[in-house]
C-alpha cells in the first residue's frame, strides 16, 4: 500500500465536491490532497488513520481535514474473513478547496469563522455532541438540494462548525508532519503507509528505510525530526491501539491478542502495553467492561 497525493475530479460548474461511499468494506489507501474534507460514517466500523493518530470509528463518526492531512479509514481486519452485505460500510465525503468562492472570500469580514476554521483543521476535527448530530442531518440531505441551496446549506456548515469549539476535538494537535513540501510528505506518508499495512505482522526497518530512499541511520533520524516520535514507538503504537480494541470488543486471550497485534512474545505485549496504557492489558479490559456499564 502506497502513501500518494489524491488529484480529486475537478468540476468548474462546482464549488465542492460531495459523493457518497457505498462498499462492502472499507479499504483506502492512506492519502492526502492539498482540498480540506469532511466525512461522515454512514455505516461501518474499524480503525481511522489520520496523520499520527490511530483511533476506531463507527456509523456517526464525524471528521474535517486540512489541507494534506494524510488519512484512510479501513475496517477491522478481524472481520476481512467473514462475510459482509453488499454496501455495508457507507459515508458521505464533501472536498473542497480552500478558496472554493474565489482568491479573495476568505478576506472579507463575513468570512473570518470560517477562515479560521480551515486554519485550525490543520490537526483535523473529531465532531462530537449536538453538532455531530445537526450536521450528520444537513449532510445527509445535502444530495437532494439544488445546487444554490446545496452551497448555501454547505456554508451554513462550515458556519455551524466554526462556532461550535467545544464539540470539535483535535485529532493530531501537533501539525509539524505536515507542514512540509509534497515531496517529503509523500515520502513520509509512504513510511506510515507501509506500517499501516504491516503493523501486525513483523515491520523490516530497512524496507522502511529503502522507501523512503535513505540509509537506516538517516531515515531514523529523518522520521523523529519529521513526526516527533521514533519509527519503533510509531509501530508499537498502532500495535498497542490495536491491541486495545480487541480488549474492549473480543473475548480473545492475551496470547491471541498479544501475537495478533503483531508483538513477539507475551511479556513484551504486558510491558509495552502497561508503559502506553499504564495499566495491564488484563485490568483495562476489565475498566472497559465497567465503562460500558
Amino acid at each position: 500500500m502506497k502513501a500518494s497525493l489524491e488529484h480529486l475530479p475537478t468540476d468548474s460548474n462546482q464549488t465542492f465536491f460531495l459523493k457518497e461511499i457505498a462498499q462492502n468494506r472499507f479499504d483506502g489507501l492512506y492519502h492526502f490532497h492539498p482540498e480540506l474534507e469532511l466525512t461522515l460514517i454512514v455505516s461501518g466500523e474499524g480503525k481511522r488513520f489520520v496523520g499520527n493518530q490511530i483511533s476506531d470509528f463507527g456509523p456517526g463518526d464525524l471528521v474535517l481535514l486540512g489541507e494534506n492531512v494524510p488519512h484512510c479509514w479501513q475496517n477491522n481486519r478481524e472481520n476481512l474473513l467473514e462475510e459482509t452485505s453488499e454496501n455495508a460500510s457507507q459515508a458521505i465525503v464533501i472536498q473542497f478547496p480552500k478558496e472554493f468562492l474565489g482568491g479573495d472570500f476568505l478576506h472579507k469580514q463575513e468570512f473570518q469563522g470560517i477562515k479560521n476554521l480551515m486554519e485550525r483543521a490543520k490537526s483535523g476535527f473529531s465532531i462530537i455532541g449536538i453538532t455531530q448530530d445537526k450536521i450528520a442531518r444537513e449532510m445527509l440531505v445535502l444530495k437532494d438540494l439544488p445546487p444554490f441551496q446545496r452551497l448555501i446549506s454547505f456554508l451554513n456548515i462550515l458556519q455551524n462548525l466554526s462556532q461550535a469549539t467545544s464539540d470539535l476535538h483535535p485529532i493530531d494537535p501537533s501539525t509539524k508532519g505536515f507542514d512540509l513540501s509534497i515531496t517529503d510528505l509523500e515520502r513520509i506518508n509512504k513510511v506510515y503507509a507501509y506500517v499501516i499495512a504491516n503493523y501486525t505482522q513483523e515491520v523490516h526497518l530497512d524496507e522502511v528505510a529503502h522507501l523512503a530512499n535513505m540509509t537506516e541511520t538517516a531515515f531514523c533520524r529523518y522520521f523523529k525530526k519529521t513526526t516527533g516520535k521514533t519509527f519503533v514507538e510509531l509501530v508499537i503504537e498502532f500495535r498497542i491501539k490495536h491491541a486495545c480494541q480487541m480488549l474492549r470488543k473480543t473475548s480473545k486471550t492475551m496470547v491471541e491478542i498479544c501475537f495478533e497485534s503483531g508483538f513477539g512474545n507475551l511479556s513484551h505485549f504486558n510491558k509495552q502495553f502497561k508503559e502506553w496504557m499504564k495499566v495491564p492489558p488484563l485490568q483495562y479490559r476489565k475498566m472497559a467492561k465497567e465503562w460500558e456499564i
